[in-house]
Parts: C-alpha cells; structure tokens; sequence
C-alpha cells in the first residue's frame, strides 16, 4: 500500500499518494516560477489552485478518496504546462469531429444590477446584455409580474460564477492554466485602461484641484 499525505488545496483538504504528491509539487512550483511572484502572478496560482481542487472533488468518490498519480497526471494534461503556451499563441477553430466545450449557466456578478441573472444569460446565448434586460422588462410588464418571479426562480437556481474557472465555463472556455492567465491578465489591463480613462477625465482634474 503507498503512502498517503493529507494536503489542503485551496482550503480543501485531500489525501494523496505519495508519488502523487512528488508530481503535483513539481507541477506546482514550475507554475510559480513561470508567473512569479506578483500579485497578478499569485491571483493565477490561486484560480489555478482552485480549480485543481475542484478536479480532485470531483472525482472524489467518498471521505477515504485518494488523490493518485494518474488524477494529478490527468490534472496537469487537461490544464497544461508552461511547457505548452508558446506552442499556440493563438486559439483554433475546433477541427472537424470536435466540438467546442459546452457553457455552463451562471449568474454573473461583473454584469450585476440586481442578481446577475441577466448577465449570465447573455453569456450563455451569446446575446447583447442590453437586449436580455429588455426581454425581462417586458416579460414583466406583459405577464403581469410573473417574469419577475421568473427571475427570481433563477436568481436562487443559478449559481454565482464566484471564481476565474466558472466565468471561463460561463463562456465556454477550456479552464487551462492558459486561459486563467489570458482572462485574469485581460482583467488587470482592464482595470488599468479605465484608471487612464478616469486621470483623464475632467472629473479627476476637479478632484486633484480640490
């Protein structure tokens, strides 16, 4: 019989192989090398790691579970290596016979007026979330309020896409090591070009003389 180790994986805990455990370290510390150590680096090792665990609860299978060699094996095929992004900077049509990862519904936080609903709607259909809004006004207004129950039914039904992985499945995205990256880093330029925009803006400038 191996020899276990119990670990904690972004606040879940699991037993693992040994041999297991010698691989996933190492898988570990190259990601951390190959992001560093800034705060955008740490927020990817810490989706990645969230993701790795909820891969290992899923194929949990009672309380005794152990992680082997070849789930974290698998792990690291399906997320992929450093080694791996250079290879294909840019993304591919899927090729004949293949079919592309199917989206999830979730409530989406980042489009949130009231509960996300609509937001994760629109991501799921691939529609304009302006138009989704509408839908539901006018639902409301011509059902009697009935489409407003309807909303609130998915607004406790639905999940909250709460983490990096579930907004890439939101939007039928592979939750890779790589897509993480691209998503969070699309974030932080985000972020950054509105701070421009906002130093920019008469708004900023009264505040500065103020």
């Amino acid at each position: 019989m191996k020899k276990t180790f119990t670990i904690n994986i972004s606040g879940s805990v699991f037993h693992i192989e040994e041999d297991a455990y010698d691989v996933l370290q190492k898988y570990m510390v190259n990601l951390k090398d190959h992001f560093g150590s800034s705060d955008e680096g740490k927020e990817i090792i810490a989706d990645i790691e969230a993701r790795i665990a909820e891969i290992f609860t899923e194929k949990s299978t009672g309380e005794k579970s152990v992680v082997t060699l070849e789930c974290v094996n698998e792990v690291s095929e399906t997320m992929g290596t450093p080694d791996n992004f250079t290879e294909e900077e840019s993304e591919e049509e899927p090729l004949a016979g293949q079919s592309k990862r199917k989206k999830r519904l979730y409530r989406d936080p980042e489009q949130s007026v009231f509960g996300g609903v609509c937001g994760g709607l629109s991501a799921y259909f691939n529609m304009d979330l302006a138009i989704v809004r509408i839908i539901f006004v006018v639902l409301i207004l011509v059902t009697s309020g009935a489409g407003f129950l309807v909303y609130l039914i998915l607004w406790l039904a639905v999940p909250k896409a709460v983490n990096t992985a579930q907004r890439l499945e939101m939007k039928g995205q592979d939750v890779t090591v790589k897509n993480i990256e691209k998503f969070i880093k699309d974030e932080v330029n985000s972020v950054k070009e509105s701070y421009k925009k906002f130093r920019k803006s008469g708004v900023f400038s009264k505040k500065a003389r103020n």
